[in-house]
């Protein structure tokens, strides 16, 4: 089970993706936009696993969040999705997301991606040698 900080302004966008995630077994958090998702974040980031956002967002839009994000935490996981503009999911995608999504989004898609690149990730932290317990036993 994944702990998703979900950023989305749109209600039935974020009621669409609970239930999605929520059946595979993870948790939701959700955050309107950028502003509200960087105060979930500083406040529990390291509780979160994965960041998905929306790029169209009022106050704070999901580059801007994108590049706070990686100030914070430059190893953090982050999906990006956006019905609007194909630009801005390039520009995503130099700003260092992990994966990108035209809405409306295909959930099996998504899913298939988010777990993809959680077990990455999780495969990556236990592949990191623990060099002080080599040097404490040579």
């Amino acid at each position: 089970m994944a702990r998703i900080l979900f950023v989305d302004d749109d209600q039935v966008e974020q009621l669409f993706a609970r239930e999605v995630l929520a059946v595979h077994g993870h948790e939701m958090v959700c955050a309107r936009d950028g502003e509200e998702a960087l105060e979930v974040y500083l406040t529990e980031g390291m509780y979160i696993d994965a960041v998905v956002t929306d790029l169209a967002m009022p106050r704070l839009n999901g580059l801007r969040l994108i590049e706070a994000l990686r100030e914070i935490d430059p190893n953090v996981l982050i999906l990006a999705a956006s019905g609007r503009n194909a630009d801005q999911l390039d520009l995503a995608e130099n700003a260092g997301v992990s994966a990108v999504f035209y809405k409306p989004w295909d959930p099996a898609r998504f899913l298939a991606t988010l777990e993809r690149l959680l077990e990455s990730e999780a495969e990556e932290a236990r592949a990191i040698p623990d060099w002080s317990f080599r040097k404490a036993s040579a």
